[in-house]
C-alpha cells in the first residue's frame, strides 16, 4: 500500500546540472563557431577563388 512519490530531490538535481552543462555548452560553441563563420563568409566574399583553383 505504498503511495506513489514525487520525483526524489538527487534526481531534480541531476537533470538541473545537465541542463546546465548543455546549456553552457549550446552558448560557447554559438560564440566559437558565429565568429568563425563571419570570417570565413567575409575571407570568401572578399578573396574570391581565382579562375575556380580549389
Amino acid at each position: 500500500i505504498s503511495t506513489p512519490l514525487p520525483l526524489p530531490k538527487h534526481i531534480l538535481d541531476v537533470w538541473v546540472i545537465v541542463l546546465v552543462i548543455l546549456v553552457t555548452v549550446v552558448i560557447m560553441t554559438s560564440l566559437v563557431l558565429c565568429p568563425a563563420t563571419a570570417v570565413i563568409i567575409y575571407r570568401v566574399r572578399t578573396h574570391p577563388m581565382h579562375q575556380g583553383a580549389v
